[in-house]
C-alpha cells in the first residue's frame, strides 16, 4: 500500500512538472538498478534499458509497471488541451520506447519461471491493457506508438494458456476487441481464433455450457463473443471449417445450462451477439451485391438453429423458485425474454412464416404434453411475432392454434394452469386481432374465453384489452350478438366480478360492436342498456355521497383500499361515458360513401326523439355527478373528455350534442369550478367542430362563448392567476372583444409563467386564417 502511494505521487509530480523528468521510466528503472537515485540530468545518456532492468528484482520491476500504468491511467482523466496540462501527451509518448522495453523484459522467459514471475506478467499485462487504451488518445493525435505496443500482443496471446495469468490476458483481450478492435493485427486474429479452437481450449468451453459459470468460465465465454463480434462480417461470409466451427460453438453459448441471469452468466452477452449477427446478416441481404452470394444460405442455417432452441431459455421457473429471486434478476429476466423476443422479431425477416409455423406447433405439443410453463414461453414467441405477419400469410398455423383445445384449456378453473401461462395464451389474442378479422368463425370461442377469464382479477386486465381490440377490429361481424355481449356484461356486472379497469374497456368493446347495428331505433335500444349499467353506477355514487356509511359490494372496493367511495363510483362512472363515446366514434379507416355523406343530415330519421332523448340522459348523468363534486379537477377533465368524443364526428350520433346544449353547459361554469382552462379548450375545439354541425344559431354561439371567456378573463387579478386558463385563451378560435383580447396578450407576454407567454408570443407572431381574421376586427 505504502508503494502504491508512492507511484501515485511521482505520478502527480509527472502531470504537473512533466518537463522537469521527461525519461520517468528510464529514470525510475536507473534509480532501481543502482538502489540510489539517479540524477535527472544524467539520464539523458544512461545505459540501455536491457541492460539496466537485469539489475532489477522483480518486486522492483513491479513497483515500475505500477508507476507506468498508473501514469496513464491518470492522463486519461485530464484535458489534454487546458493550458496548463500542454505537452503532457508528448511527454509520456517520449517513454514509449522505454516502457516496450520494460514490459517486453518482464514477459521474457527469465522473468516466468517463478511464480514472482507470474504475478509480475500478470502486473505487465495490466499495465499494457492501461497503456493500449492510452494509445487511442495518442492516435487521434497522430502519434505513432501503436505498433511499438503491438509487438507486446503475443505474449498475452500465449498466456491464455497459462491459468495464472488467463484472468488478466482475458479481459485486455476481451476490453481491446470491444473498445479497440483496429489495434489488433490480422495476425493476432488468426492466432486468437486458434488458441479459441484448439483442444486446451474445448475444456473450458464445456465446462462453461454445462453450468459453470465461475469468473474465469464466464470471461472466456465473453473472449469468444467478444472477438465474433469484432469479426462478424468476416464469420458470416467465411463458409469455411473455422468459422463454421466457430460460430457453432458461439451458438452453444445460448444453451449454457441453467436459467438466465440467475444461473446463466453468459446468456445475455451472446444474445447480445446473436441479435448482432442477425442484423448483419439482414443487411446483408438487402444489398443488391449479396443477395445470391453462396454464404447466405449457411449463415442463415446458423440463425435457424439459434431460434429453434432459444425459445427454451425464456421458460420461467416454477413460481416458488422464481418468488425467491433477486428483484433485480426478476427484472433482468423479464428484459432478457425482450430481448430474445426483438431477436425473433428479426430472424423473421431471414426465416419468414417457416418461424411462425414452428413456434405455433410448439404451442401444440406443449399443449397435449400438458408442460405449462414451455406452454408459455412458446405462446410468448408466437405473440412476439405478430407484428412481423403482415396479410393471410400465416393464417394456416395460427388456425391450428386458435382451432385446437387451447381455448378450453384456458377456461379450465383448477390450478393446474399456471396463472401466467393463462394470461401469455390470452394475450395471444389480442396480438393477432388480425387474424380474427379475417377468420372470423374463430371470434365467438375467443371472445366466450375472455370473457370467461374476466372475474380472474390476474387476467382481468388484459382479457378486456384483447375483447376491447377484437370487438373495435371485427364491429361489423359482432353486430349480430351484441345482445349476448350485454348479457355477458350484465351478468359479471350483477355478480360483481368485474373491476372499474376491466368495466371501461368491456364497454367501450360492446359500445363499438353496438355502432355497427344498422337499425337506428335497435341501435339506440342497445345503447340505453348499456347506458343503463353506467346509471346504476351513478346513483351508487349519489347514494354514498348522501349515505356514506353504506357498504358497497363492487369489486374494487372490496379488493383495493378506496378512500372516497362515492368520488371512485363517479369517476368510474365517466370513465364509462368516455369509453362508450369512443365506441360510438366512426372508424378512422372507414371508407368515405360519398351518397351517404349526403344524407348524413337524415341519421336516425324518425327517431330522432329517441335520441335526444338519450343525450338527455347522458347530460343529466354528468350534471348530477358535477354537482355533487363540484371541487374534485378529475370530474371536470372526465366531462371534457366525454364532451370532446362527439367534436371530431361528421355525423350524428348519441354523443354528438347539439351546439346550443353543448354552449349551455359550458356557459354554466365559472369560478369556483376546478380547472376552469379545460372547459375553455373544450370550448376552443367545440367551436373549430362547428362547421360538420348543421343549422343556424352559430355566430352567436360563437359570440356567446368569447364573452363567457372574456368574462372569465376579467375575473383573474392577473393572467398568472390561471396559468391554464391565461394559456388556453390565446386560441383564435375565441375572437370577438378584439380590445380586450390585444391588452391580455400584451399582460401575458409581460407575466411570469412561461406557458402562456409562449402561447402569446405565438398569437403576435403567427399569420394563418384565424389570426389573420382576429386582426382585422374592427372595434
Amino acid at each position: 500500500m505504502v508503494v502504491r502511494k508512492l507511484t501515485s505521487a511521482l505520478v502527480a509530480f509527472f502531470i504537473h512538472f512533466p518537463n522537469l523528468w521527461p525519461d520517468c521510466i528510464r529514470s525510475l528503472c536507473v534509480s532501481m538498478s543502482s538502489s540510489s537515485p539517479w540524477p535527472v540530468e544524467l539520464t539523458a545518456v544512461p545505459p540501455e534499458m536491457s541492460t539496466i532492468l537485469w539489475d532489477v528484482d522483480s518486486r522492483k520491476l513491479q513497483t515500475v509497471l505500477w508507476f507506468a500504468g498508473t501514469l496513464v491511467e491518470e492522463a486519461g482523466k485530464i484535458d489534454a488541451n487546458a493550458s496548463k496540462h500542454l505537452g503532457i501527451y508528448e511527454a509520456i509518448a517520449s517513454n514509449i520506447s522505454d516502457v516496450v522495453a520494460l514490459m517486453s523484459h518482464c514477459f521474457s522467459a527469465g522473468c516466468s519461471q517463478t511464480s514472482e514471475g507470474r504475478s509480475l506478467q500478470g502486473d505487465c499485462i495490466k499495465t499494457l491493457q492501461s497503456w493500449i487504451l492510452f494509445s487511442q488518445r495518442l492516435a487521434a493525435r497522430g502519434d505513432e506508438t501503436i505498433p511499438s505496443l503491438r509487438s507486446l500482443i503475443p505474449p498475452v496471446l500465449s498466456a491464455l494458456s497459462i491459468t495464472d495469468l488467463f484472468e488478466a490476458a482475458a479481459e485486455l483481450l476481451s476490453d481491446t476487441l470491444m473498445n479497440y478492435s483496429g489495434f489488433l493485427l490480422e495476425a493476432h486474429y488468426e492466432a486468437l481464433f486458434s488458441l479459441l479452437l484448439e483442444e486446451s481450449a474445448r475444456g473450458r468451453y464445456q465446462r462453461l455450457v454445462d453450468g459453470d459459470f465461475d469468473f474465469e468460465s464466464v470471461q472466456f465465454g465473453q473472449l469468444m463473443l467478444a472477438l465474433g463480434d469484432s469479426k462478424v462480417q468476416l464469420l458470416i461470409e467465411n463458409t469455411g471449417d473455422r468459422s463454421q466451427d466457430f460460430l457453432t460453438r458461439l451458438r452453444g453459448l445460448l444453451h449454457a445450462e441453467g436459467y438466465p441471469i440467475s444461473d446463466d452468466r453468459i446468456f445475455v452477452p451472446a444474445l447480445e451477439f446473436w441479435s448482432t449477427f442477425v442484423e448483419t446478416l439482414v443487411d446483408c441481404m438487402c444489398s443488391d451485391d449479396h443477395q445470391a452470394q453462396p454464404w447466405v444460405s449457411a449463415a442463415s442455417s446458423h440463425v435457424v438453429e439459434v431460434v429453434s432452441g432459444i425459445w427454451r431459455k425464456v421458460i420461467f421457473p416454477p413460481a416458488q423458485d422464481f418468488a425467491e429471486w433477486d428483484s433485480s434478476d426478476r427484472i433482468a429476466f423479464g428484459d432478457a425474454r425482450k430481448d430474445v423476443a426483438d431477436l425473433l422479431q428479426s430472424s423473421f425477416t431471414i426465416i419468414g412464416s417457416r418461424l411462425v409455423s414452428s413456434f405455433a406447433d410448439l404451442v401444440l405439443s406443449s399443449l397435449a404434453s400438458g408442460h405449462w410453463l414451455e406452454l408459455e414461453a412458446a405462446a410468448y414467441c408466437l405473440g412476439a411475432l405478430a407484428d412481423c405477419v403482415a396479410g393471410d400469410i400465416c393464417d394456416e398455423p395460427l388456425h391450428t392454434v386458435f382451432s385446437s383445445p387451447l381455448f378450453h384449456t384456458l377456461q379450465q378453473t383448477d390450478s393446474r394452469l399456471p396463472p401466467r401461462t393463462r394470461q401469455t395464451c390470452i394475450l395471444l389474442l389480442e396480438r393477432y386481432a388480425e387474424f380474427f378479422e379475417r377468420e372470423t368463425a374463430s371470434l365467438p370461442a375467443a371472445l366466450t374465453l375472455l370473457f370467461s377469464v374476466l372475474p380472474d382479477a390476474a387476467l382481468a386486465g388484459p382479457a378486456a384489452k384483447s375483447i376491447q381490440r377484437l370487438c373495435s377490429s371485427s364491429q361489423q361481424s359482432l353486430a349480430s350478438e351484441s345482445g349476448a355481449f350485454l348479457d355477458q356484461y350484465s351478468m359479471l356486472s350483477t355478480r360483481q366480478q368485474i373491476d372499474c379497469l376491466a368495466s371501461e374497456r368491456v364497454l367501450g368493446a360492446i359500445a363499438s360492436v353496438v355502432y355497427a347495428i344498422p337499425d337506428d331505433q335497435e341501435r339506440l335500444r342497445y345503447l340505453d342498456t348499456l347506458l343503463s349499467f353506467v346509471r346504476q353506477d351513478v346513483s351508487d355514487s349519489l347514494r354514498a355521497t348522501s349515505s356514506p356509511g353504506i357498504e358497497h359490494s363492487h369489486r374494487c372496493l372490496v379488493e383495493h383500499d378506496v378512500s372516497n367511495v362515492a368520488e371512485h363510483l363517479a369517476l368510474k362512472s365517466l370513465r364509462c361515458l368516455v369509453s362508450i363515446g369512443k365506441g360510438f366514434k366512426a372508424p378512422v379507416e372507414a371508407p368515405i360513401d360519398i351518397e351517404t355523406e349526403r344524407l348524413q343530415a337524415h341519421a336516425y330519421v324518425g327517431h330522432r326523439e329517441l335520441l335526444l332523448e338519450t343525450q338527455s340522459g347522458i347530460i343529466t348523468m354528468i350534471q348530477r355527478l358535477q354537482h355533487s363534486f363540484p371541487n374534485n379537477g378529475e370530474v371536470v377533465e372526465t366531462i371534457c373528455t366525454i364532451f370532446r368524443t362527439g367534436f371530431s364526428e361528421s355525423e350524428a350520433g348519441p354523443f354528438v350534442f347539439p351546439p346550443d346544449v353543448v354552449a349551455n353547459y359550458l356557459l354554466q361554469q365559472g369560478p369556483p369550478t376546478p380547472r376552469l382552462g379545460l372547459f375553455v379548450s373544450a370550448a376552443c375545439s367545440f367551436i373549430s367542430s362547428l362547421g360538420k354541425s348543421p343549422g343556424g344559431g352559430l355566430d352567436l354561439i360563437r359570440s356567446n362563448l368569447f364573452s363567457w371567456v372574456t368574462r372569465l378573463l376579467q375575473q383573474l387579478p392577473e393572467p398568472d392567476s390561471d396559468i391554464e386558463l391565461a394559456q388556453i385563451f390565446l386560441d383564435p378560435g375565441l375572437s370577438g372583444s378584439a380590445e380586450f383580447f390585444y391588452l391580455f396578450a400584451l399582460q401575458v407576454l409581460d407575466g411570469r409563467e412561461p406557458l402562456p407567454k409562449a402561447a402569446a408570443a405565438e398569437f403576435w407572431v403567427r399569420n394563418d386564417d384565424d389570426y389573420r381574421d382576429l386582426m382585422q376586427l374592427r372595434y
